[in-house]
């Protein structure tokens, strides 16, 4: 069984345009998030999904495989799911989308998120999720997701949720954006038409909540920190001159 890593980039994002080629300690963040990614323990292969010809030859560069994808493609693991048509991938082989403004991705977040998806035999995908402070909490740039007690999404939204009653109901938890799919889950995910709360909320994986399939969310502890504004990139320069993980190939 494979297990590839894909990561989503494109340049017209709209709250951070041209953000996965933004500078962070000398390097473009794509950088970053595909070189962390090459040192998990479980993936086989890691490759960028794009559609900017400036980032496939800023990701060759650096030596890494890049594939190309159609530009009217607006949602990350849609990006994915086509990139993997190109590629020799068995049904059950594992893709786990890792989004390109994760810079701070820790390798073993990917190996947990793979651990866990291995069991949840009919789960859709699996999702990180990690504690909130307050100001991420009101945040909309932060997706806060709630669950039922077994750990499987209900909802997800940019808005503050659950309410102030979370001191009775635990701590409320945000999105971590690595999803480990099999190659015919996330084709089958490409195939359900969009849904009205994904496009109310714009985030994809209401989609499929709202199409009836299971999301597993799995708490990780690692400190994460993804970039959505040039505060965000700011912050994570100086997370990242502390970083070990970084000094494994920062140098």
């Amino acid at each position: 069984m494979k297990i590839v890593v894909g990561i989503p980039v494109r340049m017209g994002s709209t709250r951070f345009p041209g953000k996965p080629l933004c500078n962070i300690l000398g390097k473009p963040m794509i950088e970053h998030v595909y070189k962390r990614s090459k040192l998990s323990d479980k993936a086989t292969e890691v490759f960028a999904a794009a559609c900017d010809k400036e980032i496939k030859d800023v990701v060759e560069n650096f030596g890494g495989k890049v594939y190309m994808t159609p530009k009217e493609i607006s949602r990350p693991c849609l990006r994915v799911a086509e990139a993997c048509k190109q590629m020799d991938l068995d049904d059950d082989d594992v893709v786990v989308v890792v989004q390109g403004d994760e810079p701070m991705v820790h390798p073993k977040m990917i190996d947990l998120a793979v651990e866990a998806f291995l069991k949840e035999k009919d789960a859709l995908c699996v999702n990180l999720a990690a504690d909130m402070t307050e100001e991420e909490w009101n945040d909309p740039n932060e997706i806060k997701v709630v669950t039922d007690l077994n750990m499987n999404a209900i909802y997800m939204s940019r808005n503050p949720i659950p309410s102030n009653t979370r001191n009775r109901i635990g701590p409320r938890i945000k999105q971590v954006c690595i999803m480990p799919f099999t190659k015919k889950s996330l084709l089958y995910y490409q195939s359900l038409p969009p849904t009205p709360l994904e496009i109310a909320e714009s985030i994809e994986l209401l989609r499929a909540l709202e199409h009836g399939q299971k999301i597993h969310i799995v708490k990780t502890d690692f400190i994460n920190k993804s970039v959505d504004t040039e505060s965000d990139r700011k912050a994570v320069e100086e997370l990242m001159k502390k970083d070990e993980i970084y000094k494994k190939y920062g140098y």
